[in-house]
């Protein structure tokens, strides 16, 4: 159908449907079932912004557009995609390979179709999920952090309190080093006390935070608790449907549509108006009708709703560093500024800056609750990996503004245990590190 939203007045009836699949620069044309699961998201049409409430008129804009051919396409993958979250995989791969056999489908389509038919083909089985070992050294502290939490995961709860197998910790956690448990909360305290550091060696030498990078630390505390919740997240969970619970968030996304989203509210929408905003004050920006197509035209578009969860937090990690870089000079004197961009009064750079965190916070409850919602209980070794990403997010806090020779000195310590710690964990627990699913 054919919905008409370009009323001066929200609408009722526009509202409550358009609200339930229209969100930041959503796609226009989508695959929807009676009951309101969304099945597919027309890529490469345009996207618009619901007009729900307070939003009286389009905010994020972009034209796109589809030829009939293209239309067919994504057509074609949208009922792939229902076939497959239906469990008729067979039917699903049929489907997908139209696209993938026909030379003439366009680029985006033929990417999309292809990650989706090797799940169809593997009924249903997401090749991501498979326990493979990372054997390429970490340069950041984050990669060494992610890769201890990717092998903690991997080792049951009812190892966390048995007799530590490996080398007791240093000076007064040489006490306390009894079992896996302590080892994890020797490397929180590890990371939390690097921050700490940090935060003196910064006051001592006169390399104090600005209230801009203070917020900035706020917002990346918010990023990294939010990666932390999806961390241990498969394929099934991030895609599983779950609207026959409609209860207070309504016509709710899907795990991987909620982090999809993430990504491009946070550098395509809302990092666009903070960089429109101090560049507008610098007489360096003119109001656009389509203030996203430059983002867009120099960066690339979004993520789509596919491909392996690493690569869609790939992504989102190059971005949202680009940003926090970015964001890190914008001097204290502007930002109590105003500047209006779809709005109808000016919005301050504090409160656009300040809406990074809480933005993220919200869609990170919204996960936790789908998590419950499909049934998806979280192990305890994924709850204090949650805790791991949140010290890790205090370290790289303190940093912002920091040298990469400030960097290093300070984090190498922390870097080294965990790389040390690491190995460990591979030599206690895993023990064939070559299978597909490692013996623990």
């Amino acid at each position: 159908m054919w919905v008409d939203v370009e009323s001066l007045e929200p609408d009722s009836v526009t509202s409550a449907l358009v609200g339930s699949h229209i969100f930041i620069m959503s796609q226009v044309i989508q695959l929807i079932s009676h009951n309101g699961d969304i099945y597919h998201k027309f890529l490469g049409s345009p996207r618009h912004t619901r007009l729900d409430m307070g939003y009286t008129r389009v905010h994020h804009d972009y034209q796109g557009g589809l030829s009939p051919a293209e239309f067919c396409e994504q057509l074609t993958i949208g009922l792939g995609k229902r076939a497959l979250c239906n469990n008729e995989y067979a039917n699903a791969q049929l489907f997908f390979e139209q696209i993938i056999d026909n030379p003439t489908s366009t680029l985006i389509a033929v990417e999309e179709a292809t990650y989706w038919c090797r799940v169809a083909s593997s009924n249903g089985a997401y090749d991501e999920d498979k326990f493979t070992l990372k054997t390429t050294n970490e340069t950041t502290l984050a990669g060494v952090v992610e890769k201890f939490c990717g092998l903690l995961i991997r080792i049951p709860d009812d190892e966390l309190m048995l007799d530590w197998k490996g080398v007791a910790g240093n000076g007064s956690w040489s006490h306390y080093t009894d079992c896996l448990r302590e080892v994890i909360l020797g490397i929180y305290q590890g990371l939390m006390d690097t921050a700490f550091e940090i935060e003196a060696y910064r006051i001592s030498n006169g390399h104090g935070t600005t209230k801009v990078q203070r917020i900035l630390g706020a917002w990346h505390k918010s990023y990294r608790q939010f990666r932390g919740i999806v961390f241990g997240l498969n394929g099934h969970d991030i895609d599983k449907q779950h609207l026959d619970m409609n209860y207070s968030l309504g016509k709710q996304r899907t795990i991987r549509n909620n982090i999809v989203h993430c990504i491009m509210a946070e550098f395509w929408a809302h990092g666009t108006a903070i960089r429109n905003a101090v560049q507008a004050l610098k007489g360096q920006w003119e109001r656009q009708e389509y203030p996203i197509q430059a983002t867009c035209d120099k960066f690339g578009m979004p993520p789509g709703n596919y491909g392996t969860l690493e690569e869609i937090l790939g992504i989102s990690e190059e971005r949202h560093n680009q940003l926090i870089q970015e964001f890190s000079s914008i001097s204290d004197e502007v930002l109590d500024t105003g500047f209006s961009w779809w709005e109808d009064s000016d919005v301050t750079i504090r409160f656009r800056l300040n809406r990074m965190s809480w933005h993220l916070q919200d869609h990170a409850a919204v996960i936790e609750t789908i998590c419950e919602r499909i049934g998806r209980k979280r192990s305890e070794t994924e709850r204090l990996v949650m805790r791991l990403y949140h010290a890790l997010g205090h370290v790289e806090a303190s940093l912002i503004g920091l040298s990469s020779l400030d960097l290093d000195r300070h984090v190498l310590i922390i870097k080294d245990m965990i790389e040390s710690r690491s190995k460990e964990l591979m030599s206690i627990y895993i023990t064939e590190p070559y299978d597909d699913e490692p013996k623990l």
